[in-house]
């Protein structure tokens, strides 16, 4: 599978986000998502997520594996097993990578610590 058909296939996993707009809910092909309030949590994509951060609609929360700690102990985890280790999400280093490179002021994670896990 090529590199960008893997991005496609995380791009639909689901995010949490911290709209600063109303809305009553956005009708796409893919499904409905909302309502939107401000101050107020919403899954959506990871794409939708991303394109309304691009605009400054929404503040996205990272996933909760996605924190320096949670990946420490995955790596150590991995390390010291003598079978594979479960990984936080079927795309976790796709999720990461598209979060930290479009939502930097979002996520609290440095690019070296992300790169220290094992892929």
């Amino acid at each position: 599978m090529e590199p960008s058909e893997v991005e496609f296939l995380a791009e639909k996993e689901l995010v949490t986000i911290t709209p600063n707009f109303s809305e009553s809910k956005i009708c796409l092909i893919s499904g409905d998502f909302g309502p939107f309030n401000p101050s107020m949590h919403t899954r959506l994509p990871l794409w939708l997520a991303v394109n309304l951060r691009q605009r400054q609609k929404c503040r996205i929360e990272p996933p909760e594996w996605l924190n320096v700690d949670t990946l420490i102990e995955k790596k150590v985890a991995e390390s010291e097993s003598q079978v594979f280790t479960k990984m936080p999400s079927p795309h976790y280093m796709e999720v990461a990578m598209l979060l930290l490179n479009n939502t930097a002021a979002d996520v609290y994670l440095t690019h070296s610590a992300s790169e220290d896990i094992p892929r």
